[in-house]
C-alpha cells in the first residue's frame, strides 16, 4: 500500500468533512454533502458521497469485499495494511495492497486495561504535526479521520453523523461487530467524545478548527427533533436490534442500475477533477 504521508498537503486551506454513520445521518440532507471534500468512517458509503473512506476494519467495511455490493472505485480508501494482510483473502489483499493507503499507530506499548480500547495510538504529537505516516487512534475512528483530514491541509474540520452519543436508544452496540464488551452505550460514547476533544485542543495550536454540523435546530434535546425529522421523513426513530451503518434496514435498497450509475457518476466527477489538476 502507498504511504498515507502522500496525501498529506492535498488540500491545502480546504474544508473536509468527516462523515459518521449516527442515527442523525437518517435525516441529514446528504445532497448536501455532493461535490464536497468527504472522508467517510467505515460504512458512511452507504449514506452519503464520498471522497476518502478510512477503517481498520476492510473485511466489514470496504464494498469491494463483502458480498453483493459494487465496487465504489470514486473511493480512496485508507486502511492499516497490517491489519488487513490478517483479515482479507489473499486475491482481496492483492487489490487492497496495489490501490489503498496505509497508517501506522505504533506509539507505543498499549497501557490501557484489559476490555478498553488499546491507547497505543493515542498519541497528541502526531496531531500537533505531522509525524511520518502515524495518525492518533483511540476510541473511535474519527479521531484517526480528523487527524488525516488536518494533516491533509484542511483549516475547517466538519464532523457529520458523528453524534458520540445515542439517539432514542439508537447506538453502535446493538450487533455491531464492535466490541464494546458489555458496557454502557454513554460510556463508550464518552470515550469518542474525550478523545475527539483531546484532538480539537491540539488541533487548535496548529490553527485548524473542529466543529460539528448536524440537521437539528435545537441544542438541549436533539432527539425531540431527531423524532420530529424521522416522522417529517418517514423514516424509523429507532432501529431496535440493528446496526446504524445498515441503512438498507429502513430505506429501499437501490436498484443493482441505480448503485451503477452513482458509481459512474462519482467516477466521472473524480476523472474531471484529475484532468482539471493535470490542464
Amino acid at each position: 500500500m502507498k504511504p498515507v504521508s502522500e496525501l498529506y498537503g492535498r488540500h491545502e486551506g480546504a474544508d473536509i468533512y468527516i462523515v459518521g454513520t449516527g442515527a442523525s445521518m437518517r435525516v441529514f440532507p446528504t445532497e448536501f454533502l455532493v461535490d464536497r471534500l468527504t472522508i467517510g468512517l467505515n460504512m458512511a458509503w452507504r449514506v452519503a458521497p464520498l471522497k476518502y473512506g478510512i477503517t481498520i476494519g476492510p473485511h466489514l467495511n470496504i464494498p469491494e469485499f463483502l458480498d453483493g455490493e459494487l465496487p465504489h472505485p470514486e473511493i480512496t480508501w485508507i486502511t492499516k495494511r497490517a491489519k488487513a494482510k490478517q483479515v482479507l483473502r489473499p486475491d482481496q489483499f492483492a487489490h487492497a495492497d496495489s490501490s489503498f493507503y496505509t497508517f501506522d499507530m505504533a506509539g507505543r506499548p498499549n497501557r490501557a486495561p484489559p476490555n478498553e480500547p488499546s491507547d497505543e495510538g493515542r498519541v497528541l504529537d502526531w496531531v500537533r504535526r505531522p509525524t511520518g505516516d502515524n495518525l492518533y487512534q483511540w476510541s473511535s475512528i474519527s479521531q484517526t479521520a480528523v487527524n488525516l483530514a488536518a494533516n491533509m491541509g484542511a483549516r475547517n474540520i466538519i464532523l457529520v453523523g458523528c453524534d458520540n452519543s445515542s439517539l432514542l436508544d439508537n447506538h453502535h452496540a446493538h450487533v455491531q461487530h464492535t466490541k464494546w464488551v458489555g458496557a454502557a452505550p454513554s460510556y463508550r460514547y464518552d470515550q469518542y467524545y474525550e478523545g475527539l476533544v483531546e484532538v480539537r485542543s491540539a488541533l487548535r495550536e496548529r490553527g485548524v478548527n473542529l466543529l460539528s454540523l448536524n440537521p437539528f435546530v435545537k441544542l438541549d434535546n436533539p432527539s425531540r427533533d431527531f423524532s420530529f425529522l424521522c416522522d417529517e421523513l418517514s423514516v424509523p426513530s429507532l432501529l431496535s436490534g440493528e446496526d446504524i451503518p445498515d441503512v438498507h434496514a429502513w430505506q429501499a435498497r437501490p436498484s443493482r442500475l441505480e448503485r451503477r450509475i452513482q458509481t459512474a457518476r462519482f467516477a466521472a466527477a473524480r476523472y474531471i477533477e484529475r484532468r482539471r489538476k493535470g490542464a
